[in-house]
């Protein structure tokens, strides 16, 4: 999927942007084939300061979002690989909102040319995340817990939802987590003096990633 070289946001992204107040553009991604480009069709995502339009250039009614609108946010990187030789990466997130909108884009880095939607899950990442660490610290403080898909913080530790139907649980104290670690498209959990992994979960059942592991990072640094 091709890049195109300084793009300009879409007028009706600026306007919605505006009236969303979504503050400056800060970046234009845009991306397609030589005939999506021939047909207006070329995937096209504005991002603001304070959120993102996403669509096609003429698309009447794009995805806009505000980072602190954001409820779920999941992102998935998958590494490809053909007779042993690298092919590329597929970049995937889903975007869910308080609102009840969702959206899905996926897209493929080659070793050659770097997908826009890589660079789109780059930025809002850590916007998103910073918008959702004030709530959930909040939540924290006045005893609530914080659920991340199969996990949850609470004030005590770790919290795991598992088994037929995600009905049974089990807690890790925070004294007793030695490391909580994303290897191999899972977020792994260690026990001290445990050999075994206290739990192993898919990245696709731990939405709000950054967020999660922010808020783990600061449970067990003291």
């Amino acid at each position: 999927m091709p890049r195109q070289e300084n793009p300009q946001a879409p007028q009706q992204y600026v306007d919605l942007a505006q009236a969303r107040q979504m503050g400056r553009v800060v970046q234009v991604l845009q991306g397609g084939s030589r005939l999506q480009s021939m047909r207006n069709k070329l995937l096209t995502i504005s991002l603001f300061e304070g959120g993102s339009v996403l669509g096609l250039p003429d698309d009447p009614k794009p995805f806009d979002f505000r980072y602190d609108e954001v409820d779920r946010f999941t992102q998935h990187a998958v590494r490809k690989y053909v007779n042993g030789g690298y092919r590329g990466t597929d970049f995937t997130c889903w975007i869910g909102l308080y609102d009840g909108r969702t959206h899905r884009i996926g897209g493929q880095t080659t070793p050659s040319e770097r997908h826009i939607v890589e660079d789109f899950i780059q930025y809002i990442d850590p916007r998103i995340a910073t918008a959702q660490l004030l709530r959930m610290q909040s939540a924290l403080r006045q005893g609530q817990p914080v659920e991340f898909g199969d996990y949850a913080l609470e004030a005590g530790g770790l919290r795991l939802a598992y088994g037929f139907g995600k009905k049974k649980q089990k807690r890790l104290a925070w004294p007793d987590v030695q490391e909580v670690t994303i290897k191999a498209g899972s977020v792994q959990v260690k026990a001290r003096g445990k050999r075994l992994t206290w739990a192993t979960v898919n990245v696709l059942s731990v939405p709000n990633l950054t967020a999660f592991m922010t808020l783990v990072r600061a449970a067990t640094s003291g």
